[in-house]
């Protein structure tokens, strides 16, 4: 398994001009690859491919819009391409009403995306984990959905949110889960903290990941205690300690 990095996470680093820097700085702490959204610093498809290459990083995944993936055309399968990315994944966290219309859109853009070579992940949020009929909605999607072109994407730290066990949902979804999103919670203060200051036991999730055939651990956090790429450093350090890197 091994460890990448949602850029989402540096969003306030990675504007054109310090995108360079701000992923060779990831690189250099000890990311393996990094997974974009919607910021390509700039830069070109193959041009972004050349400085991938070059800062020793691999394109994790992509995180897009359904419209987009739809779209056999769009600019994204060209990166994604281009980048030699195994995933690509969206999150329809604020549209769970719409489930029954959505669900047929998720199968279909899964299928587009085989097309292109590409496995189509759904992330969640803790929005996913309401119950309707005793089930949860998350569940219900991927039950209606293929195993062979919707995988999940399990962001460990929305499900704790949502109320569910996060260990449980990674065995729940064992051979269908090639990425989880490693975001710690604190339920005590009800935020996002920094890995292993919550429920994260970093060296149980890498033997859940393992156990279910987890290729990429994704880092994500978007409010940090003291800046970004601290929070960064925290992360990896946990990592190193379980065994990860």
């Amino acid at each position: 398994m091994k460890l990448g990095i949602q850029l989402y996470t540096v969003r306030d680093l990675s504007g054109d001009g310090m995108f360079k820097e701000t992923l060779q700085t990831l690189a250099d702490l000890g990311f393996e690859g990094v997974e974009f959204a919607w910021q390509y610093g700039g830069m070109d498809p193959s041009e972004l491919a050349n400085f991938l290459k070059s800062a020793g990083l691999e394109c994790c995944g992509m995180h897009v819009q359904l419209d987009e993936l739809l779209n056999a055309e769009h600019l994204v399968y060209k990166y994604a391409m281009a980048m030699q990315a195994a995933y690509i994944t969206t999150s329809l966290a604020s549209r769970v009403s719409e489930w029954d219309a959505l669900i047929p859109l998720v199968e279909q853009a899964g299928r587009v995306a085989a097309t292109k070579g590409l496995q189509f992940t759904y992330h969640n949020h803790h929005q996913e984990l309401v119950r309707v009929g005793g089930e949860y909605e998350l569940d219900r999607l991927f039950s209606q959905t293929s195993p062979e072109f919707v995988k999940c994407e399990l962001d460990i730290g929305w499900i704790k949110k949502g109320g569910g066990d996060p260990m449980a949902h990674i065995a729940k979804y064992a051979g269908r889960l090639p990425q989880i999103h490693f975001r710690d919670y604190d339920d005590r203060r009800d935020s996002v903290c920094d890995v292993g200051e919550g429920f994260i036991n970093a060296s149980s999730v890498r033997s859940a990941g393992e156990s279910a055939g987890t290729e990429w651990l994704v880092f994500e956090q978007d409010v940090y205690p003291v800046s970004a790429l601290t929070s960064c450093e925290v992360c990896v350090a946990r990592c190193r300690e379980a065994g990860i890197l």
